[in-house]
C-alpha cells in the first residue's frame, strides 16, 4: 500500500514521539509500505515550526532530515483530474490531495478535521489512530 503523511501528523510527530501520530510515523518508517510527503508538507512544515515552535527550528530541520532516506518527498502537482476539491472546506488542503491523487496514494493519513470530513471517495482519509489500527490488524 501507498500512503501519504499529512503535515498536521509529522509535526505531532516531531514534537511527541510517543504520541499516536509519533507512533504511526515510527510504525510506517519500518513498515514496507511506500511512503510520501509532498514539498508542500515541508514548506508547510516548517512554516508552521517557524511560527508556533520558533525554539524548535533546529529539531525540526533534523527530523526533515530524517525523513529523507524513509519517504519520497514528491512534487505538489498544480492541478489533477479525478477529485472534487470542492467538497474540501480548507483550500489550503488542496495541495495535499492533489499531491495524494497525483501518487496514487492508497490512505492520507491526518488528523485534519476538514479532510477527514470531506467524504473523498478515493483516497481514503485516515487518523493516525485508524492508520496504525489498519497496519496492525492482520489480514483475515
Amino acid at each position: 500500500m501507498k500512503f501519504l503523511l499529512d503535515t498536521n501528523v509529522l509535526v505531532s510527530a516531531a514534537l511527541f514521539p510517543d504520541g499516536t501520530p509519533g507512533r504511526a510515523y515510527s510504525l510506517v518508517m519500518s513498515a514496507p509500505h511506500a511512503v510520501v510527503i509532498c514539498d508542500y508538507t515541508v514548506w508547510e512544515l516548517r512554516r508552521v515550526f517557524r511560527a508556533k515552535f520558533p525554539d524548535r527550528l533546529a529539531a525540526a530541520e533534523r527530523f526533515l532530515s530524517g525523513i529523507a532516506p524513509g519517504i519520497h518527498i514528491v512534487p505538489t502537482p498544480d492541478t489533477v483530474t479525478g477529485v472534487e476539491l470542492e467538497v474540501i472546506r480548507d483550500r489550503k488542503d488542496w495541495p495535499i490531495v492533489r499531491a495524494a491523487v497525483a501518487e496514487q496514494v492508497d490512505a492520507i493519513v491526518t488528523g485534519d478535521k476538514d479532510l477527514l470530513d470531506a467524504g473523498l471517495p478515493h483516497p481514503q482519509v485516515l487518523t493516525p489512530a485508524q492508520f496504525l489500527n489498519h497496519l496492525l490488524t492482520p489480514l483475515p
